[in-house]
């Protein structure tokens, strides 16, 4: 196992070393003109001043020298300089935005906890209903409870996350008020208040996102139920509720687990309609604006800590996975 853990640690470095490379490459070495943008269309912006502002940026030194400064100020912190004065950014520093006149760690880190309580929240109410819904349907398979479950999940599936969106945002919070218009308040001051503002977001994603992991549950199940393992233990006189959620659940969740891990970490990137369409300050927002304010390091930042959230959740899942299935050994 430690051996398999060292393995995998030093695969999750090479890749993030190499989106880091990619990211500096597609991002800093484009076609943008951040001092361009920067200095704006007014009759003061002369050439002269956007070349100021690409020396005060740091963008006029060679591209090997721009690289080395990003790599190192991500573990060693370092000082950036805006033309009057020099700025220090603490490790891990993701460079400093353009616009906000901010370190890019800061403003990603105030971003993460909205993403992060949107993802996790939602992914409690589709994992119960997914896991309900998918055992539920494989037990009563063909009856018209199973063709119900299925049909569902299948119509909320084929409508556009955003459609849907926009229809429960409208009807449910702003016309009629069933539930709470979505807020962002700090857990750490506010708890109640964080709840409510999330509560109705959070039933939302997690229904429809339950959608497409139904189905995956009932054909699991419904394989695990062929299995020569699960009919050995009928054959012992095991009761149909043991056979079915200690030995049939078990084997069947691990592919679950590992889709809902990697699902996770793409959905903290992934929330770009929900945050913009709620209103919710979280990372999708963030990126967004910073794509149209052409604010490079931010947009750099989030691709990176996006990077790292998918190589981490890749490492827990298949740690995991051998707790879960004890058919899995990793040697």
């Amino acid at each position: 196992m430690l051996v398999y853990i060292l393995r995998r640690l030093a695969i999750s470095a090479a890749v993030l070393f190499s989106v880091i490379l990619i990211t500096f490459v597609v991002f800093f070495l484009g076609p943008s003109d951040p001092a361009g943008a920067i200095c704006g269309d007014s009759p003061s912006c002369t050439p002269e001043r956007v070349d100021q502002i690409a020396a005060a940026l740091g963008l006029d030194v060679p591209m090997h020298q721009q690289f080395t400064d990003f790599v190192g100020g991500i573990f060693m912190g370092r000082e950036i300089s805006n033309g009057a004065f020099v700025k220090v950014c603490e490790a891990p520093c993701l460079g400093w935005s353009y616009y906000r006149n901010a370190p890019v760690t800061e403003l990603v880190l105030d971003a993460f906890p909205v993403t992060a309580s949107l993802v996790f929240g939602g992914m409690i109410v589709y994992v119960i209903l997914a896991l309900i819904a998918g055992v539920v349907s494989a037990k009563f398979r063909g009856t018209a409870l199973d063709r119900v479950i299925v049909g569902g999940s299948q119509f909320i599936s084929s409508i556009p996350y955003y459609v849907c969106a926009l229809i429960f945002f409208l009807y449910a919070m702003v016309f009629t008020g069933i539930v709470p218009r979505a807020e962002w308040h700090k857990p750490w001051e506010d708890p109640v208040a964080w709840f409510v503002g999330l509560i109705g977001v959070w039933l939302f994603y997690g229904t429809w996102a339950s959608a497409g992991y139904i189905r995956y549950v009932r054909a699991s199940m419904i394989d695990v139920q062929n299995s020569d393992y699960v009919r050995t233990a009928r054959a012992k006189g095991l009761g149909e509720t043991a056979v079915s959620y200690k030995h049939g659940l078990r084997a069947a969740i691990a592919p679950f687990v590992t889709l809902v891990g990697m699902s996770v970490a793409t959905e903290l990137m992934g929330a770009i309609f929900t945050e913009t369409i709620f209103g919710l300050p979280g990372m999708g927002k963030l990126a967004i604006d910073s794509f149209r304010q052409d604010d490079l390091p931010v947009i750099a930042g989030t691709v990176m800590l996006g990077a790292v959230l998918v190589t981490l959740g890749n490492l827990i899942v298949d740690l995991l996975y051998s707790v879960i299935d004890p058919r899995v050994r990793l040697q």
